[in-house]
């Protein structure tokens, strides 16, 4: 129970509770109201046929065998059931992923509340995971639907470690909990690759909480784990690492930049430098290591440190990462913060203020706090919200066009698009998702230009003009071009 509340009586103390928790699902539902508005976004399609198009059976051994190259093979776990049920409607991928979003506040409230071992912090905490405005695209953007099931795994596979260490005291964990400790965590890897830093932060449990009793079994099996999963993704033909966008560059220009970039966006605040983020590593360092050793050392310090050095890492080398990308770092810079103004807010309630008790005084600051927070977000989210209901705005358009085409080219066609509105392979992707055949034969000719014999086969072509397609041949449709 609180310890900032542990004078109320105990109904009464309940009742707050439940009021402050009732406040963090208002705050949750009101803020993904205009999430069911969202498009589908620029990647979705790619990410959804990626999933689809391979037999099914590829997509559940990948997700086995966690170190083969296929890429974060977890998404099909949303992707597939969503497209069978509902096609390419983007209303029922926002509901599910709300609600995945919705439940993993709930798990991280758990977890925040097992290590900072106070719900006050821990209920403030919830808030920047519930709902950030500069990582919206999280909420809008299912595109981003690796970031949020490795956020749904990686806070689930802490929280059951956790709490079954504290469970078994100075005991180990058995094999059945250490197995389903790696499975959860497997699975946060199957998701995304930023997951690999999840070892670290249970040794640092172990050693930080667990101290002479502390079993690090586990965290070397995880640790295991993670260097087959970044040996298999990273050597040989076909790895990510191959791709510019996902090449890490060791420098510390890049290291300080994304940094500092990654404070500023989870601060919704422009001051950070490089100069202090390290100024404020090393408060956090002297706050922890300050009563080391001592009778009352509280480990909670030097914990969130370890985790907001090194969540980031697997980011903070790859070029223009940020956004939804920072959901796990958010988590630690939350329970840091929550910590800051929960101490503040102590020694200012050490003397009743006005005549107001301790517990008066913690509770009206818990709301303080929340709702400086809430009026901040929804001024940054006034100002990001229409771009990302817009982000999608041409895929969509897309699928409407197609469908309004009215045609349905049979198994094994051969389909050219002479012309198209995208860059990459978006309208092969988006055609083959509104036809639902992977045995179609659909070609882009302005990414290779087939010959006129090749033309003369195909069965369907199609063009792009005046912002629309046009359908040039079919079997039911002569026409010289």
């Amino acid at each position: 129970m609180a310890r900032t509340l542990k004078f109320l009586p105990h109904s009464f103390r309940a009742r707050i509770q439940t009021a402050f928790l009732l406040v963090l699902a208002a705050f949750f539902w009101i803020f993904h109201a205009t999430v069911f508005k969202a498009h589908f976004g620029p990647d979705e399609m790619m990410n959804l046929y990626g999933h689809w198009q391979p037999p099914l059976w590829k997509t559940i051994a990948a997700d086995l065998r966690f170190w083969s190259k296929t890429v974060r093979p977890m998404g099909a776990v949303y992707y597939l059931p969503m497209y069978w049920l509902f096609g390419l409607n983007p209303v029922p991928f926002s509901a599910a992923r709300c609600l995945i979003l919705f439940v993993n506040t709930l798990i991280f409230f758990k977890l925040a509340n097992s290590i900072v071992r106070s719900w006050w912090a821990a209920t403030l905490a919830a808030f920047p995971i519930a709902y950030q405005a500069m990582i919206g695209n999280l909420h809008y953007d299912g595109a981003f639907i690796y970031d949020v099931l490795c956020g749904s795994f990686y806070f689930a596979a802490l929280l059951y470690y956790v709490r079954c260490r504290r469970q078994q005291g100075r005991g180990s964990l058995t094999a059945r909990q250490i197995a389903i400790f790696l499975v959860l965590y497997i699975c946060a890897l199957d998701s995304k690759e930023m997951a690999v830093s999840l070892p670290v932060l249970v040794l640092a449990y172990e050693v930080l909480f667990q101290g002479r009793r502390a079993r690090v079994a586990p965290a070397l099996a995880a640790g295991a784990v993670t260097l087959v999963f970044i040996l298999g993704k990273t050597i040989g033909p076909g790895t990510l690492t191959t791709m510019d966008a996902y090449k890490p560059v060791f420098t510390w220009e890049r290291f300080s930049e994304a940094n500092t970039r990654f404070l500023n966006t989870l601060f919704y605040t422009d001051i950070f430098n490089i100069s202090r983020v390290l100024e404020l590593w090393g408060v956090l360092l002297y706050i922890g290591l300050r009563n080391w050793g001592l009778k009352k050392f509280d480990p909670r310090w030097l914990f969130v440190l370890i985790w907001v050095v090194v969540t980031p890492l697997p980011l903070a080398f790859l070029p223009n990462r940020g956004g939804a990308t920072l959901y796990i770092v958010a988590g630690g810079w939350a329970m840091l913060a929550a910590l800051v103004l929960r101490e503040i807010l102590r020694r200012f309630a050490r003397q009743p203020v006005a005549g107001l008790p301790r517990r008066i005084i913690m509770t009206a600051g818990l709301a303080g706090c929340i709702a400086a927070y809430w009026h901040e977000t929804a001024r940054q989210d006034r100002k990001l919200v229409h771009w990302f209901l817009e982000n999608g705005q041409e895929t969509q358009q897309t699928i409407a066009q197609l469908r309004a085409l009215g045609q349905r080219p049979p198994a094994h066609s051969g389909v050219v698009f002479l012309n198209d509105p995208f860059t990459g392979y978006d309208t092969l992707f988006i055609s083959a998702l509104v036809w639902r055949d992977s045995t179609i034969d659909i070609h882009l000719q302005r990414k290779y230009q087939l010959p006129e014999s090749e033309l003369a086969k195909a069965k369907y072509i199609f063009d792009y003009t005046d912002g629309r397609f046009v359908l040039v041949k079919s079997p039911s449709l002569v026409k010289s071009w």
